[in-house]
C-alpha cells in the first residue's frame, strides 16, 4: 500500500507540471467573470417572481463584511476596522435590503421556504449582543428561525469565548464554522493570524460543542507561506484530535492584483517569506493532508472537503444528493440561495446575480429602493446542462450519461462530442476514463478534477 501511495504522489507531482494553469473553482456556472453588468435589480425581481410558480427550499446568506484584523491570505470581501460605529451604520442598510425581500414576497404572493440561514463575512462575531439580537429579529421577520433545519455562523476564534458561543446557541445557532488555516506557528505569523490550539480547545469542550447539533466545521488553507507536507500533516494530526465534523481544505487563491495585501505574505517586512509553494508543491501539501485525514477516518466529500462518515454531508454524498456552492459542500436540502449584503451572490433555478461591492456603493444602491445588484446572468438551457455535468464531476468524480440524457432529453455523446474528443488527452494522462455508460475521474484525476470540469465549460477558450 505504501508503494502504491508513494507512486501516486509521484504521479501527481509530474502531472502538476503539465496541468499548472489556474482553473475555475466552479462555484457557479458560468463563472462570474461572464455575468452581465447590465443585469439589474429589475431583472433580479423578474427571476424572483418565478419562485411563486416553482417554489423550492432556500438558504439565506447574510454578509457582514467587517473584520477586526487583516489576514494576509484573505480574498473575501472585507473591511478592516476597529470602529464599531461602522458596523452600527451598516446594519440599517442591511435591514433595508432584508425588508426589500420581505415586501417583495408579500406583494407578489410568494411564500419562500427557507431551510437554512448562514451568517458569514468578514467576521459576524464582531457584532455585540444588542446588535446581534436586532439582526436575528430582522432575519426572523423574513425567515421563520424556529422552523429552520440549520442556522450557522462563521467564528473567529481569536475574538470569541465560551460565553459568546452559549449566547449564539440561545439565538438558535446550531452549526459553527471556525477559521483554523494552520497550526504551524511560523505559518500563522506569516499570514498574520496567530491562534494556537490552546485558544480553540475551550470552544470545543464537550458541554459547549454539544450545543451545536449540526456540528462544527474547520476551514483550513493549502498553499500558505512556509507550509510543507510535514507541517500540514502535523496540523491535521492535531485537527483529528479536535475532531471537527467537517473540514474545508481550500487551496490558497493568490490574486494580488485584486487583494494587494496578499503581497505582505511575500514582500513584507523582514522575516516574511520570499515565496509561496508553487502548484506542484501545493498538490504535495494537499495530498499529505488527504492521506492524514483518510488515516483518521474522514471521507472525502467532493474535491476539497472532508467529513466524518456519520455527518449529513457524507450521507448526502453516498445518496447522490450532495451539492456545492460558495459555502462549500452541502447536504442538498435547499436549491435557491438569497444573499444579502455587499458582494453577496444569489442563486436561483434559472439565474445568478451578485450585489455591488463596498459599503458605500451598497448604501447608494439601497437608497434607490431596488435590489442592489451589480451583475448577473440568466442561464440558457445549455448553461443548465453544463452546470449539471460540472457539478456531478466536481462532487462525485463521475457522471452518468443516462441520467443527463433522461433529465434533459439529449444524446450525451452527440451533445458533447467535442468535449469527449478533447478529453482524450486527459484519458491518455490517466486523469479520466470515458466509457459507454459514463465518465469517471480516476484517483489521480481527482487532484485535477477542476481541469476535467473545464472541458465542459463553453465560455473558456
Amino acid at each position: 500500500m505504501k508503494d502504491e501511495t508513494d507512486t501516486l504522489t509521484q504521479d501527481i507531482h509530474q502531472t502538476a507540471e503539465k496541468y499548472s494553469d489556474q482553473a475555475f473553482m466552479y462555484i457557479e456556472y458560468p463563472h462570474k467573470s461572464f455575468w452581465s453588468p447590465d443585469f439589474s435589480g429589475e431583472d433580479a425581481a423578474a427571476e424572483l417572481l418565478k419562485m411563486r410558480d416553482a417554489p423550492a427550499p432556500s438558504m439565506l446568506y447574510v454578509h457582514l463584511p467587517f473584520c477586526e484584523k487583516l489576514c494576509y491570505f484573505c480574498t473575501c470581501h472585507t473591511e478592516i476596522t476597529g470602529d464599531y460605529g461602522r458596523l452600527e451604520a451598516y446594519l440599517p442598510l442591511l435591514y433595508r435590503e432584508i425588508d426589500l425581500y420581505r415586501r417583495f414576497f408579500e406583494e407578489n404572493g410568494i411564500e419562500p421556504s427557507f431551510a437554512e440561514v448562514h451568517l458569514g463575512g468578514g467576521s459576524p462575531t464582531m457584532l455585540r449582543e444588542p446588535e446581534f439580537d436586532a439582526l436575528v429579529a430582522k432575519i426572523d421577520a423574513l425567515v421563520d428561525i424556529a422552523s429552520l433545519r440549520e442556522f450557522a455562523i462563521e467564528i473567529d476564534p481569536r475574538f470569541t469565548d465560551v460565553e459568546r458561543l452559549r449566547y449564539y446557541h440561545g439565538k438558535g445557532i446550531n452549526r459553527i464554522s471556525l477559521g483554523v488555516q494552520e497550526f504551524e506557528p511560523r505559518v500563522q505569523e506569516a499570514i498574520n493570524r496567530v491562534q494556537p490550539r490552546e485558544l480553540i480547545d475551550p470552544l470545543l469542550a464537550p458541554d459547549v460543542r454539544g450545543l451545536f447539533a449540526h456540528g462544527v466545521n474547520f476551514d483550513v488553507l493549502c498553499g500558505l507561506p512556509h507550509q510543507t507536507p510535514e507541517s500540514i500533516r502535523k496540523t491535521f494530526d492535531v485537527i483529528a484530535e479536535m475532531a471537527p465534523d467537517r473540514i474545508c481544505l481550500n487551496h490558497l487563491h493568490y490574486a494580488p492584483e485584486t487583494a494587494r495585501h496578499q503581497t505582505l505574505m511575500v514582500d513584507g517586512k523582514q522575516g516574511r517569506p520570499t515565496r509561496l509553494p508553487d502548484h506542484a508543491e501545493k498538490k504535495a501539501i494537499f495530498r499529505e493532508a488527504y492521506k492524514a485525514l483518510s488515516a483518521h477516518g474522514y471521507v472525502r466529500t467532493g474535491y476539497d472537503h472532508f467529513a466524518k462518515p456519520g455527518d449529513g454531508v457524507a450521507r448526502a454524498l453516498s445518496e447522490n444528493k450532495m451539492k456545492w456552492n460558495a459555502l462549500g459542500v452541502t447536504t442538498g436540502d435547499y436549491t435557491n440561495v438569497l444573499g444579502v449584503g455587499p458582494h453577496s451572490t444569489s442563486t436561483l433555478a434559472d439565474a445568478y446575480y451578485q450585489n455591488v461591492y463596498g459599503t458605500k456603493a451598497y448604501a447608494d444602491r439601497i437608497e434607490t429602493g431596488e435590489f442592489p445588484v451589480f451583475r448577473g446572468t440568466v442561464l440558457s438551457r445549455d448553461d443548465q446542462i453544463r452546470r449539471e455535468v460540472i457539478q456531478k464531476i466536481r462532487n462525485f468524480s463521475k457522471v452518468s450519461f443516462a441520467d443527463i440524457e433522461s433529465k434533459y432529453q439529449i444524446n450525451f455523446h452527440e451533445y458533447f462530442s467535442l468535449e469527449i474528443e478533447l478529453l482524450g488527452e486527459m484519458c491518455r494522462d490517466g486523469l479520466v476514463e470515458v466509457r459507454t455508460q459514463g465518465l469517471e475521474v480516476t484517483e489521480l484525476g481527482r487532484e485535477f478534477v477542476l481541469f476535467v470540469c473545464s472541458q465542459f465549460d463553453a465560455y473558456r477558450d
